[in-house]
This record gives C-alpha cells, sequence and structure tokens, in this order.
C-alpha cells in the first residue's frame, strides 16, 4: 500500500515536468462540449505541429515571440489564433471549441450541366493525380510517430489453448496500453529514393516483444492507383470504375475553395474504401480526407490532412485506426504520423499548376486545345489544358526526365533505406519533452512506468542473458530442431536443424527425414550456405541423403547450386500430391499415389539476372535412375484392397518398367518479363513485376542411355481488372525435337485423384495423375477468374467475412499420339470458408475420364 501514494507522487511529477515553459496547452472540443481525439495543431511560422490525444488534450512549444497557430479536426472549420510568448517562463493554458463546418451546396456553378457537382470535381482531382506525384524534385522532414495498442478481448477458446501461456511467455495482458513511440528523419529524392533514420525511440511492450522493434513513418499517397499495394485509391485512374462520388458542398479558406466530396464504393468489397474526401480546387489538391474499409480480420479507418509549402499541398498528419477481430482476439490499434520541419524542393516544370477546363462546358476550347501541337512541354504544364492533354504533357515532360532519373537512381525503380541511430533508446527524458507531439494519456503514462519499473527489475537477468544470449546446443534438439542464429544485422553464421519429419506410403512404408543447414551470411543478399539431408525407409530398408553447397551473390544477380547424393523423388517432379495427403489415403484407404524413382546424381545448377526484365538459367546433371517397386501391401484399413503397382500405368508408354539407366541431362533458359524492374529495400535488390507478363523459353536435352530433347515456351500473367475482378493465366507449349525414351523424361501433368486441392492454380482437378503424360506435342492452358461479384458474393455479409467465388477452366491440347485432341475443366469455387478452407466443384469435359461433377475440399497451401 505504501507504493501507491509513492507512484502517484512520481506520476504527478512526470506531468509537471512535462508542462515547460515557453508553451500553450489545452483541451480541443466541439460547441457540445465533447472532445475532439487527436485534432491536428499547427504552427505555420514554425513549420510543425502536433496532435491532440484520444482525450482531446494538446500541447506545444512555441519559443518567444508572436505565433501563427491553427486547430483542424475533420468535418469542422479551422481556427486560427495568434499567440504572443513573452517570458521564457510563460505557459499559456488555451481551450480551443471548433465549429462544425458550414458547408455551402449553393456555392458550386454546375453550368447547366445534368449532374452531380462531384463529377466534374473528381475528374480534373483524378487527371491532377499523376501531375501531384512529380511536383517535388526532393524533400526532407522530421516526424513524430506513435502506435498504441491493446488487447480487449480473448475468447475462451484461445484462453483454454494457450492464453496463459502467452501472457506468461510473451507478457501480454488483455486491456494493457502498449505504446511506441519514435522521432524519425526523412530525406526524399524524386523519382523514387527515401532514406528513413530513426533519431529515438521509445515502448512499453514487455521484454520478450521489445527486440529491435521500430516504427516508420507512413508513407501512404493516395494520389498513386492503388495503396498499400492492394487498395484502390478514390484518386486512381480506375475509380469511376469502382467508386460513386456525391457533392457534399464547400467552404472557402483564405480565398481557396475546398469541395468535400462523399466516396462510396459500388460494391463493396475489401479493397475498396468509403468516406468522404476535401479537395482544393482549382489546384485539384488532398486538402483531407476520412476513408473505411472492413475485411474479414476487422475494420480500418485512415484519415490526412495536409498543409500548404510553397504551394504544394504536404500531408502533414495521417492516422491510422483498426478494430482487429479475428481468430478469438479483440483488440485495437492506432498509428499517428506527425510530420513537421519541412524543406521541400519543387520540380520547376511543376512550379506552376495548369487550368484545367471542362471539356462539356467548353466543348471548342478544348478541342482547340487538344489539337495544339507541342513545343515545350514543360512550358505548357502551366498553360489552360484540358484531361487528355494534360496526360499527353505529362508523359512528354517524363520522356525529357527519364534519362536523369534514371542517373539518379541508378537504374532502380525505388530505393529505401532505413537504419536506426545507435543512441536512438538513449535520449532522455526532457528530449521526449521537446519532440513528442501527442501528449501521452494517464494510462500511458502508467504503462510506461510499470513497464520503467520491470526493466530496472530484469537488469540482472539482462545481464546474464547476454553472456548466455548464443544459443547452445542440446540433445533435444535432435528430436525437436533448433535454429540457431548467430547473426548480427544480416552479418554472421547461423544453423538450421530440422526437426524429424516423416511419412508413409506403398514404396518406401513409414519413413523419417532430417536435415541441417549451415549459412554464412557476408550481406543481407550474399550468403554462402553447406546443407544436407538424410532419410530411412523402414519397409525398404534403405538409406537415402544427399549434400548440397548453394551460393548467392552480385546483389541477387547470380546463384549457384552444386548437389550430390542418392534420394527418393516423385516421377512428376512438380510433386502433384503432398507426402502427407498421400499417407492419409495410403494407411485409411489402402490408395497409394505418389509414384517414386531413386535418383544418385551429381548436378549444378547457375542462374544469372542480366537486367531486372532478362534471367539466364541453366542445369547439368549425370543420373543414375531406377524406378522403385512397392514394400507394401495395403493400408491399415481396407486390407484386402492391395496398392497398386509404384509404375504408373501410361496410354501412350503402357506398364513396362524403364531399366535402371545413366544419363547426360541439361538444360537452357531464358526468362523475360518485360515490365520488371529492379527495386532495394535496405540494400537488398528485388525484382519488381506487379501485373507483368512473364516469358520463359527452355531447351532441355538427355544424353546417354536415355535420350530426348524438348523445347518449352511458358507465359504467364496476373491481370487486375478492376471492377471485374482479377484473371490469372498459364499458358504453356512443348515440343519434343526427340521423343524420350524413358517414362521418366516424359511431360508429366499435375492431376488430381483425391478428393482435396492445394492452392496450386497450375493443377487439374479431375485428371489422372500419368495416365495421359506424354512425349509429343502439346498446348496446356490455365486461367482463373475470380470476380468483385458472383453468385454467394453478391451479399455483402460474405464478403467482408472473407467468401471469394472463381471460376476456372483448364484445358490440355495434345496435338499428337494416341491420345490427340483437347481435356478441359470447369470449375467454380469459393474460398474464405471458415478463413482458410474452400470448396470446388468440377466438370470434365472431354471422353478421357467420365463426365460428372466432382467437389473438393480446397486447402490454402
Amino acid at each position: 500500500m505504501k507504493s501507491i501514494p509513492i507512484l502517484l507522487l512520481h506520476l504527478l511529477l512526470i506531468y509537471g515536468a512535462s508542462v515547460n515553459a515557453q508553451q500553450i496547452h489545452g483541451t480541443v472540443k466541439n460547441k457540445q462540449g465533447e472532445i475532439l481525439p487527436f485534432a491536428t495543431v499547427w504552427v505555420a511560422n514554425q513549420n510543425k505541429g502536433t496532435t491532440a490525444n484520444e482525450n482531446g488534450q494538446y500541447a506545444i512549444k512555441l519559443g518567444q515571440g508572436k505565433h501563427e497557430v491553427v486547430f483542424r479536426f475533420l468535418g469542422h472549420s479551422p481556427k486560427s489564433f495568434t499567440v504572443v510568448i513573452e517570458s521564457p517562463q510563460e505557459d499559456k493554458k488555451l481551450d480551443v471549441v471548433l465549429e462544425e463546418q458550414a458547408i455551402d451546396l449553393a456555392e458550386v456553378n454546375v453550368g447547366g450541366l445534368k449532374e452531380d457537382p462531384a463529377l466534374g470535381i473528381m475528374r480534373r482531382m483524378i487527371a491532377m493525380a499523376p501531375f501531384h506525384l512529380r511536383e517535388l524534385d526532393a524533400y526532407e522532414a522530421k516526424a513524430y510517430v506513435k502506435g498504441s495498442g491493446k488487447v480487449t478481448e480473448v475468447s475462451s477458446l484461445v484462453k483454454i489453448l494457450g492464453g496463459k501461456k502467452i501472457e506468461k511467455e510473451m507478457g501480454v495482458k488483455v486491456g494493457s496500453t502498449y505504446v511506441l513511440e519514435g522521432i524519425n528523419q526523412v530525406i526524399y529524392q524524386k523519382p523514387n529514393r527515401l532514406q528513413e533514420k530513426v533519431i529515438s525511440n521509445r515502448n512499453n511492450l514487455p521484454a520478450a516483444l521489445n527486440q529491435g522493434l521500430n516504427l516508420r513513418v507512413t508513407q501512404t499517397n493516395f494520389y498513386r492507383p492503388k495503396v498499400w499495394g492492394s487498395l484502390w485509391s478514390p484518386f486512381g485512374p480506375q475509380a469511376f470504375q469502382l467508386y460513386r462520388f456525391a457533392y457534399l458542398g464547400s467552404f472557402t479558406q483564405n480565398g481557396m475553395t475546398i469541395s468535400k466530396i462523399k466516396v462510396q464504393p459500388k460494391a463493396s468489397y475489401d479493397d475498396l474504401f468509403e468516406g468522404f474526401v476535401q479537395v482544393v480546387e482549382d489546384t485539384w489538391s488532398i486538402y483531407s480526407f476520412l476513408l473505411k474499409f472492413k475485411d474479414s480480420n476487422g475494420e480500418y479507418e485512415f484519415s490526412q490532412q495536409n498543409a500548404l509549402f510553397q504551394g504544394v499541398w504536404m500531408p502533414i498528419q495521417y492516422d491510422s485506426h483498426v478494430q482487429f477481430d479475428a481468430f478469438g482476439v479483440k483488440a485495437n490499434f492506432r498509428y499517428i504520423t506527425q510530420i513537421k520541419q519541412y524543406q521541400i524542393q519543387v520540380n520547376p516544370a511543376y512550379l506552376v499548376k495548369p487550368t484545367l477546363i471542362e471539356e462539356r462546358l467548353n466543348k471548342d476550347l478544348a478541342k482547340e486545345i487538344n489539337r495544339e501541337k507541342l513545343k515545350e512541354p514543360k512550358k505548357a504544364l502551366g498553360k489552360e489544358l484540358t484531361r487528355k492533354k494534360l496526360k499527353e504533357v505529362i508523359k512528354e515532360v517524363d520522356k525529357l526526365e527519364k534519362k536523369e532519373n534514371l542517373a539518379k537512381m541508378d537504374g532502380l525503380s525505388s530505393d529505401y533505406t532505413f537504419e536506426v541511430d545507435s543512441m536512438a533508446r538513449t535520449k532522455s527524458e526532457s528530449f521526449w519533452e521537446d519532440e513528442r507531439q501527442v501528449p501521452l494519456t494517464e494510462s500511458e503514462k502508467i504503462g510506461y512506468q510499470e513497464a520503467d519499473s520491470l526493466w530496472k527489475a530484469g537488469a540482472d537477468k539482462r545481464r546474464k542473458d547476454s553472456v548466455n544470449a548464443l544459443p547452445k546446443f542440446y540433445i533435444r534438439h535432435l528430436y525437436t530442431g533448433k535454429f540457431y542464429n548467430y547473426e548480427k544485422n544480416f552479418i554472421g553464421k547461423s544453423i538450421n536443424l530440422s526437426s524429424f519429419g516423416g511419412g508413409f506410403n506403398a514404396i518406401d512404408g513409414f519413413y523419417l527425414d532430417k536435415s541441417v543447414v549451415y549459412r554464412n551470411r557476408f550481406g543481407r543478399n550474399n550468403y554462402l550456405s553447406l546443407g544436407a539431408d538424410v532419410r530411412y525407409a523402414f519397409a525398404r530398408k534403405a538409406w537415402n541423403g544427399d549434400v548440397f553447397l548453394e551460393r548467392n551473390f552480385d546483389e541477387n544477380r547470380q546463384f549457384f547450386k552444386l548437389e550430390l547424393g542418392s534420394n527418393v523423388y516423385q516421377i512428376n517432379r512438380n510433386n502433384p500430391i503432398s507426402p502427407f495427403l498421400n499417407m492419409f489415403y495410403s494407411l485409411l484407404l489402402s490408395e497409394n499415389y505418389v509414384r517414386l524413382f531413386q535418383k544418385n546424381y551429381v548436378s549444378a545448377n547457375y542462374q544469372y539476372q542480366f537486367t531486372p526484365k532478362l534471367r539466364f538459367i541453366s542445369y547439368i546433371e549425370f543420373r543414375n535412375r531406377e524406378v522403385l517397386s512397392n514394400s507394401v501391401e495395403h493400408g491399415w484399413l481396407k486390407q484386402d484392397k492391395l496398392f497398386e503397382p509404384n509404375m504408373p500405368s501410361n496410354v501412350a508408354w503402357g506398364d513396362q518398367v524403364p531399366p535402371r539407366a545413366n544419363q547426360w541431362a541439361s538444360s537452357l533458359g531464358i526468362r523475360w518479363q518485360p515490365m520488371s524492374t529492379w527495386s532495394r529495400n535496405n540494400g537488398v535488390r528485388r525484382i519488381n513485376n506487379n501485373e507483368g507478363p512473364s516469358f520463359q523459353f527452355n531447351y532441355a536435352f538427355g544424353a546417354g542411355d536415355d535420350q530426348f530433347q524438348r523445347l518449352t515456351a511458358d507465359y504467364s500473367q496476373f491481370i487486375n481488372l478492376a471492377r471485374l475482378g482479377s484473371l490469372q493465366m498459364q499458358l504453356s507449349y512443348t515440343f519434343y525435337l526427340q521423343k524420350a525414351t524413358n517414362f521418366l523424361d516424359y511431360s508429366h501433368f499435375n492431376g488430381n485423384q483425391t478428393l482435396f486441392i492445394s492452392a496450386n492454380d497450375q493443377s487439374f482437378r479431375t485428371l489422372p495423375y500419368y495416365a495421359f503424360s506424354t512425349t509429343d506435342q502439346h498446348i496446356k492452358l490455365h486461367a482463373k477468374w475470380e470476380p468483385r461479384k458472383l453468385l454467394f458474393s453478391q451479399w455483402n455479409i460474405l464478403t467482408q467475412y472473407g467468401i471469394r467465388e472463381y471460376l476456372v477452366y483448364n484445358r490440355l491440347q495434345l496435338l499428337a499420339g494416341p491420345n490427340q485432341g483437347a481435356y478441359q475443366e470447369l470449375v467454380y469455387g469459393i474460398s474464405g470458408i471458415g478463413k482458410f478452407l474452400g470448396l470446388e466443384l468440377a466438370y470434365p469435359v472431354s471422353n478421357w475420364v467420365p463426365e460428372r461433377f466432382k467437389l473438393l475440399l480446397r486447402f490454402p497451401f
């Protein structure tokens, strides 16, 4: 009990210390006396601001002199105050009352057009989005980032399954508020280079979670067609296909007209927003917005407020709010970014904004502008333009700047660097009182005090743990497996010892396998690996295994792998059936679908990425292969039903077992992705293909006892159809220059003879695994269309739960051989049942298999 007064006194001292001199503080409310949480406070002459906390309380240091302080809250009129700080110790309390925005519906002159004014506003706003993406050459800013979260409820089932264990081991308590704060410096250079550095950070997370966790400045840009890579922006070029817009009125601020537009999706979907946006007319810039979306895991709300800097409306506040409700856990999270101290450099070509005319009100002028030839594109940006002409001008300016931009980016489409200052965790409390932009609530202060107490109490344990931090080997790890990580900052060594794996099939009976991989990292994407795998089949009484050496280097451009051993593989190396599912069918139904062969081999693989668009792939192997025989006759159940022979029956090959033979095999291939670009994230180079097509051309041959020559051309692409959904396509053509003399070298297809299907989109649902394997030329097509609305997805409640529907068309066209003709499948599927399961109804169209419906259960792996 004595500790309670001491704790309260400690909290009062902290609060008293936080009310420093030369500042203003207070509460922001509306006319009804209701608090306005997370209201924005902006000091224009100091180029900085703050945000009120969830209780509407704010505090900001100003320094001596006269200051113009503006208070803003979404849906309310901004209010400006002139604040004079006269003495070094002066502390002013300023409680602010904001009124709801007076929206004037009569201000917009629709010019006789019989349409909602929002449509014309949004047409010009969307047309100007590419302009705003190019406005800046560079900027620097400092940002205060704050994340907070609370687990509000845990279901009884989760508690039974491990709720107490999570609380004990992870330290997460239901009802406790956890806070992370950061002061970050951001530097941007066009076209897409961003450097971010954490100057200071702190949190009250439990020790088990407090391992190098840092917040990043929100960099969401709604002028881009997509937000966070998957959500459609209401300012993107596809917006009118996906959204409805309604005019809610306008108001005037500092001589500028700001219109409020309602945003509503045409169909409820988890990649579409609803809410409202506020648009600065004439410049067609974002003033602010509040947008929401839902998915099967919860509800999300995102708001942004902008301020004017050198003629550019820059974000000064991002506020994200998540209400999570999934997997028996309810929680809420908030993520706030308050940006200050902007230093911006405007692109000279985009300094003067064009005057966008409304084509339907000025038809003759629009025709004249569209006919005018472009002589000086950069100067044309400051003139009267139509939306069509603006697009043309920006395209020409991009051509002029392309060479300069490529030189600046070293051939990269994006370059992001994130680092943490070595002294980030050591900043004093006074530093935080100066830099913190959002006052802490009482629960957050208490949370920090509890964390500080636990941190001090655990000092001795941390010292001991630091001595024993490196992972050690224990005998039990031979059974359970263990990852021994001795890396630091992605440099160093690690060992991955797997747990025992195993299964059952008709060839091996029960088997066990285990692997170990040693890796030495010289950088994030520069490593050397050595590994080994060992396998024992009990019924076959045989040991198998292999070893490999792998090298990845040259910023992910080059890859080399050398491998040798003796192991067993499925005849179709794409593994059409999982070993686990086969074990289930073998033991319970006496149906074995895995077909295995043994290979003794030595192989080498080399790949080189010439450009982000072009990759060379090569492979050479000397091997001795043998198709194995069954060692077990039946499973546990249905023992009167014997397993089929391991050698599959095939229409073209027959059922004879190919003899054991030696072979030299090699392949040379090129993968071409014409729309791919390089990106770099913290020094790691990656390829971005987005929705671009991928083409691969491959020549493979075999020499020695078993011979063949094969050419293959593949095409694949994911196409986003906006309001029509998405389309995935894979098309393959194979031609044998020399027919294979061994069934193992035939072309095999991903068939399915079970009632289950994996998430592999390049698989047939009812085609037998090996019956129609071929050494003749053939074409293979897989197409999957996922519309936004079909049958069950017409109901919003089901789409929000995560239910998705899709249609699949699969086709195998054999152009020669005994089965010359086409096999086709039509598939209707539902995914998202119970968050991860799916159902499919497949119907084959051919004389290869019986034409009857087949119901399958789909797993996401």
